[in-house]
């Protein structure tokens, strides 16, 4: 076979194998996408793609001139109420330009612009759907008699009430017995005082709907996930279970957290107390802050301020620090600080800090001395000899001390005896 023939061979091996095999765009994880789709979202708008509800939720700052490093927050909500958070960016160093979610959609970010001289911002994002070809699987009895739809709320600020509503529908010309449902308590909330309970348990008539709900509300800031909704019936002696699937929601709010450290330095009868005040704002909203700190009774201020007020805007933080003189040998309790704060909204609320207790060790006295050779070596440090011989004399006649503690009020009495006596 000459040169010629052996190219025409290899050719056509080619060609066979592109027929066979031919080319499809694909990612990385192999996975064929449908044609994409360019939507150009200002900020609030949303646009509804194959089954997927697609909202600008969010932009980066505002500048004064449009910055090649902005990134648009987007939610994406699929039809059977599952729900996600995106960030997009073009030239970031820590945010993406792509993401897919679910496996099936992929958002590709294709313009992002801001600025002050616009009327808003706006993000033009590639769309694309994944070429899932789908399955025909056997449809449960439950999915073809009853029907859930579920409205629980997906944002709220924190002083208000969280409503979760859930709908069952009979489809059927059949009456349905003992449907029980079971909502639990998502972490982070507590339920309101008239709650008494998230479970019930009822009948529907053929073609019945009923509807049921309770509120909760957030004790902080932050993204919670609601737990899905349970929803059971046994019926011609099969036990059936329906859920639907968890959702997000994101709680506004300021949140001031305040925390307390103190260092003790002994300098003999008295002690110097440092302390110092850290106050965060974790929340996502702007608050005014007061904060005005108590002190022992024992304690005397010699540096520093007790109160600071000031606006703390999200993620701010600053000390506040005061030092102490502390007369005491005895363990003290260090009081928490009272903390107000309120925001834009007229959202305020007010609580206390924690409270310590400073373990201050008493010294320890010898068993071996006596109570007289105590107090005489306690007045030899501080006076001369004749004042030593007058604060003997006047210990005679008084009763013998008993406890570390009321000798410790007779050396004190003594020895301010015996420096007036010198004056």
């Amino acid at each position: 076979m000459d040169h010629r023939s052996i190219l025409l061979a290899l050719a056509l091996v080619m060609c066979l194998t592109m027929l066979q095999h031919p080319a499809s765009a694909k990612s990385s994880n192999d996975t064929e996408w449908l044609t994409p789709l360019n939507v150009t979202l200002h900020w609030g708008e949303q646009v509804e793609i194959s089954g997927y509800t697609i909202t600008a939720q969010d932009f980066s700052a505002s500048k004064p001139v449009d910055t090649p490093d902005d990134y648009v927050m987007l939610k994406v909500k699929s039809n059977t109420s599952r729900s996600w958070g995106a960030i997009l960016a073009l030239n970031h160093s820590s945010i993406p330009n792509e993401t897919i979610l679910d496996g099936v959609i992929r958002l590709t970010a294709q313009d992002i612009v801001t600025g002050n001289n616009i009327p808003t911002p706006y993000a033009t994002i590639q769309v694309a759907i994944a070429n899932i070809p789908h399955i025909n699987k056997p449809v449960p009895w439950i999915h073809n008699v009853i029907r859930i739809k579920r409205l629980p709320a997906d944002e709220a600020n924190i002083d208000e009430r969280v409503y979760i509503w859930t709908e069952v529908v009979n489809l059927k010309d059949i009456p349905l017995e003992n449907i029980c449902i079971n909502e639990t308590l998502p972490d982070g909330f507590i339920a309101d005082p008239e709650v008494d309970h998230t479970n019930w348990t009822f009948r529907l008539n053929p073609r019945e709907k009923k509807s049921f709900g309770y509120s909760i509300r957030a004790l902080r800031p932050g993204t919670f996930l609601i737990p899905g909704m349970k929803l059971s019936i046994e019926h011609n002696g099969v036990f059936h279970l329906m859920q639907t699937n968890d959702s997000e929601i994101v709680i506004h709010g300021p949140y001031i957290d305040v925390k307390k450290s103190f260092f003790y330095k002994d300098m003999g009868e008295e002690g110097l107390l440092n302390v110092t005040l850290s106050v965060n704002n974790t929340g996502d909203r702007a608050a005014y802050v007061n904060l005005t700190d108590r002190i022992p009774e024992s304690c005397q201020l010699i540096a520093g301020n007790l109160s600071r007020g000031q606006v703390m805007q999200p993620s701010d933080a600053w000390e506040l620090k005061y030092s102490l003189l502390l007369r005491s040998t005895e363990n003290v309790i260090i009081p928490g600080a009272n903390v107000r704060f309120v925001d834009s909204r007229k959202y305020s609320d007010t609580f206390e800090s924690a409270s310590h207790v400073l373990k201050i060790e008493e010294s320890v006295i010898e068993e071996a001395l006596s109570d007289e050779e105590l107090l005489m070596e306690d007045v030899v440090q501080d006076n001369d000899a004749n004042t030593l011989e007058k604060a003997a004399e006047d210990k005679k006649g008084h009763d013998k001390i008993n406890s570390i503690s009321s000798l410790k009020k007779s050396l004190i009495n003594l020895v301010e005896r015996a420096i007036g006596w010198r004056m």
